[in-house]
């Protein structure tokens, strides 16, 4: 049985990822396990015995929280394999290491936290864990989503880890009825329609998906220059009415402007989709 990890940090967007991934792993016959990290407050200047009860204290109250958050997932999926844990430790830590010692297969995880930006552990640290984390990881926006393997994007730049990805992502979830391939060049020297039509083909006989279709746009001189780039991809997205977006390690750019600081829009308005992030150790 495969295992989704999923963590939390009791916020609305973490229960939206949790709901996620429970109805992913109960579609597929998989289990979730819900991991909330947190870091105990303590001081040098205290003595051994007040960092203990601190810390004794820190724990007490992480385990109350997960408790009621535990239990309404469970309330609304009763036939779920579904268990939790509690990890002092940095969640880009602690994180990592959880899903080599336990083998999980997928992690799912919002993008704001309980706090908005200012304190998250699902937030502005999210690009860090995606390129940390041993698993691939679907980033899920702020509101609850519906999952569906019906139609799927790629961000493509035309390299064989795409292709990787996809093998990954079908192995998981199945073949998606319909791809669209999403190419946007940072350059003038757009690839021609004959070049991503024979892609689109590769792909196609590789991967096994019936329709594979793309989508081609250049970023140097568009009029809307105002629009966020990841405002502006995944509007491409829904009107081509792809329900979630894979993006490789090849796409370093993208991902530093979705998850980067300097944005004027708070991360939870950047990702209107879900989005899996594919071989995200080595990016």
């Amino acid at each position: 049985m495969k295992k989704i990890l999923v963590p939390v940090d009791f916020s609305e967007n973490a229960l939206a990822a949790a709901r996620y991934a429970a109805t992913v792993a109960q579609h597929y016959g998989w289990s979730v396990h819900l991991l909330h990290a947190y870091l105990p407050f303590s001081s040098s200047f205290a003595d051994e015995q007040f960092n203990k009860d601190i810390f004794a204290h820190k724990t007490s109250e992480a385990l109350a929280d997960m408790q009621p958050f535990e239990a309404q997932l469970a309330a609304e999926f009763p036939q779920l394999p579904l268990d939790s844990s509690c990890k002092d430790g940095l969640l880009g830590k602690v994180l990592p290491s959880l899903v080599k010692e336990d083998g999980y297969g997928l992690v799912v995880m919002g993008t704001k936290g309980a706090s908005g930006l200012k304190h998250v552990i699902l937030g502005s640290n999210t690009f860090e864990i995606i390129k940390k984390s041993p698993a691939p990881i679907i980033a899920i926006p702020n509101d609850d989503v519906h999952f569906s393997n019906e139609s799927c994007g790629l961000l493509t730049n035309f390299k064989p880890a795409e292709i990787d990805a996809l093998s990954t992502y079908i192995t998981l979830f199945g073949t998606p009825t319909k791809l669209v391939l999403l190419h946007f060049s940072e350059k003038s020297d757009a690839r021609s329609e004959q070049v991503l039509d024979d892609w689109a083909k590769t792909i196609a006989s590789e991967t096994g998906i019936a329709q594979v279709k793309y989508i081609s746009e250049r970023l140097v001189g568009r009029v809307d220059v105002r629009e966020e780039l990841p405002d502006y991809i995944f509007n491409h997205a829904e009107s081509a009415g792809i329900s979630n977006l894979l993006v490789t390690k090849e796409r370093k750019n993208f991902l530093n402007s979705l998850f980067s600081r300097c944005l004027v829009r708070s991360i939870a308005h950047q990702l209107k989709m879900p989005v899996y992030f594919h071989n995200a150790e080595r990016l």
